[in-house]
């Protein structure tokens, strides 16, 4: 019975491996060109946010209630006649798949300081390329813990690398919050810099 279990969830654990190492943010020329009204901006990131959802959650990634408040806030720019851009979307995508790690103040500042369109492409361009790769480095972990588990105790070992996981995503946490946090200051003080050049 012990070796049934441990081979059940070697293979789902195998089975999300494999779905983590061959996943592919989404790329800006994906986004769609058209703007859109905010039921289908939702069901649109939904389904691209579909992997970072908690497992055992139901409560939605993004919903229509959370992109009001966001605008509310400040911390995406107003929609056009109620609809939303490229932009928006992109934006969206981003804080949705941050906000799990980051304060959604700390991301949205990070993200308004571009001067056009072409430098937020290019940047986010940059970050896909990044999430996909740690995406693929987490599942090349897995897939080797994986490996060197079997029948003695390998609840405990398991428990123990999905620890060890987090621990790293903490660490990795408290030094984005201080990188952003420390450049977001330096913009601030910038910024009355700028409007004495004025």
């Amino acid at each position: 019975m012990a070796n049934d279990n441990l081979n059940s969830i070697k293979q789902e654990l195998s089975d999300f491996s494999s779905t983590l190492g061959s996943y592919k943010t989404e790329g800006w020329i994906n986004f769609p060109s058209i703007d859109l009204y905010m039921d289908q901006v939702v069901t649109y990131l939904e389904r691209l946010l579909n992997i970072f959802s908690n497992v055992d959650d139901t409560s939605k990634v993004i919903t229509s209630s959370m992109v009001n408040n966001y605008v509310k806030e400040g911390y995406l720019k107003r929609p056009l006649n109620k609809k939303y851009d490229k932009v928006h979307l992109v934006t969206l995508y981003i804080m949705s798949m941050l906000k799990p790690i980051l304060p959604i103040p700390l991301i949205a500042k990070s993200l308004s300081n571009f001067e056009n369109e072409q430098k937020y492409q290019i940047f986010f361009e940059e970050l896909t390329k990044l999430q996909d790769q740690a995406f693929n480095n987490v599942s090349t972990k897995l897939s080797a813990a994986l490996d060197q588990i079997d029948g003695n105790d390998y609840e405990t070992a398991l428990r123990l690398f999905a620890l060890q996981l987090t621990s790293e995503a903490n660490a990795h946490r408290i030094a984005a919050e201080k990188i952003l946090f420390a450049l977001n200051k330096n913009d601030q003080a910038k910024s009355p810099e700028k409007e004495k050049s004025k």
